[in-house]
């Protein structure tokens, strides 16, 4: 694998009740963040999303969203030192504000969007359906998920790798794929996952 290269990671958390974002939003812009406008209203505030759809806060590389309507925070980065950087200051000024950090559904879920140079083993299979094609087909994408593992659980982790077909240069090559990783599970080993996440991808993906 010559080439790793990550695009995203986010890290999310779904809350039982919302916290109080415009709150969470003073203490971010206290601690150097660029945040959403706060429009108070006779039921409460407005919140003027800094990019569409949910975008109230950003510092460097770093974009942090919530979605009112499923209660989800989320901290956006390419970065993995930022990310973990901001897990801490969000996490911080929650509870500034005595948000009840047991209020939120624990495990928590980080996603991951890269691109790697690779020859995966996965290209080798080739299918030959004559009566319905006049092709060889060959399998181009691959994935895994836990065995016995439940997509809904607090516990789940899904790897799938896609070729990106404009600079597919043939089965003989190194070619570029899209890697998306989504892990569930407790907030220690994600923070473990995330700082060691270059080592950890490339270690997966060598054994594809």
């Amino acid at each position: 694998m010559s080439m790793l290269s990550i695009l995203q990671i986010r890290i999310a958390t779904v809350f039982l009740l919302d916290p109080d974002i415009p709150m969470l939003l003073s203490k971010l812009a206290g601690k150097g963040y660029v945040t959403a406008r706060v429009r108070p209203t006779v039921d409460g505030a407005t919140i003027v999303f800094i990019e569409p759809p949910n975008v109230i806060a950003g510092k460097g590389t770093v974009r942090v969203d919530y979605d009112f309507g499923r209660r989800i925070l989320g901290i956006e980065s390419p970065n993995p030192k930022e990310v973990l950087n901001a897990l801490d200051e969000v996490w911080s000024c929650l509870g500034e504000i005595n948000v009840d950090i047991q209020k939120a559904l624990i495990p928590y879920e980080v996603i991951v969007i890269a691109e790697a140079s690779l020859k995966p083993r996965f290209i080798e299979n080739k299918y030959a359906f004559k009566d319905l094609f006049d092709f060889d087909l060959r399998l181009m994408e691959g994935g895994f998920v836990n065995e016995g593992g439940d997509p809904t659980s607090n516990k789940w982790f899904h790897l799938k790798i896609s070729p990106i077909l404009s600079s597919y240069k043939g089965s003989d090559e190194e070619n570029l794929y899209r890697v998306t990783i989504v892990y569930r599970e407790e907030k220690l080993k994600l923070i473990n996952f995330i700082e060691n996440l270059e080592n950890i991808l490339r270690k997966l993906l060598e054994r594809v």
